[in-house]
């Protein structure tokens, strides 16, 4: 499946040839509100760096973060999120916590060059000219197909085919995270029942 191919199974759904100009704005709309609802752990990079006055520069395909870890005294540790009002800027040098900032991570306690290791969820690239798929149409294409229509449904006014559609959405959705979980799990474990003799 590729952007081209998920243009040409929408106007088949709605059965309608007049639909072919706005259809790519159907899919714009959709990837809004599917980039919203998924985080996709898999896709998941590692960057290390060190801090500017405390701050880290985010990756300019930075979606979410997954986790966030700094070595102080010769020990990593993962730092917590907190919002920035509960922060404390207390215990300098021996960060425990972050916030996000201005488009950027603040680390708690730390100054600059406080080695950090940045493990996030890039942002999925929108479908388009040059971007022909992504993993969600290569994992989940009913999801981009219903997703994509229930927007053509809002623009032709079918309150009945939007209802219809946005019932299917939510099911599809919880399907694809635990879909995206379980890739990342083993299929078999290594604890194993033995018969007793």
């Amino acid at each position: 499946m590729t952007y081209t191919t998920l243009q040409a199974a929408i106007a088949s759904y709605f059965h309608r040839t007049d639909l072919t100009a706005v259809i790519p704005d159907f899919i714009t709309t959709a990837e809004s509100f599917l980039f919203r609802e998924l985080r996709v752990k898999e896709l998941q990079i590692m960057v290390t760096g060190t801090t500017t006055d405390g701050y880290v520069t985010l990756p300019t395909d930075f979606g979410s973060v997954a986790k966030l870890t700094t070595t102080y005294g010769g020990v990593e540790r993962s730092l917590d999120y907190v919002a920035q009002a509960e922060s404390s800027v207390s215990n300098f040098g021996n960060p425990s916590n972050y916030s996000l900032d201005n488009n950027k991570l603040r680390i708690w306690s730390a100054g600059t060059n406080q080695a950090y290791t940045l493990y996030y969820v890039p942002k999925i690239s929108n479908l388009g000219s040059t971007v022909a798929t992504n993993w969600i149409l290569d994992n989940a294409y009913d999801l981009y197909l219903y997703a994509s229509c229930a927007e053509g449904a809002k623009y032709i006014r079918d309150d009945a085919e939007l209802q219809k559609l946005t019932s299917l959405l939510a099911p599809i959705i919880e399907s694809v995270k635990r879909f995206s979980e379980r890739r990342g799990q083993p299929a078999m474990g290594s604890m194993q029942i033995k018969v007793r003799r």
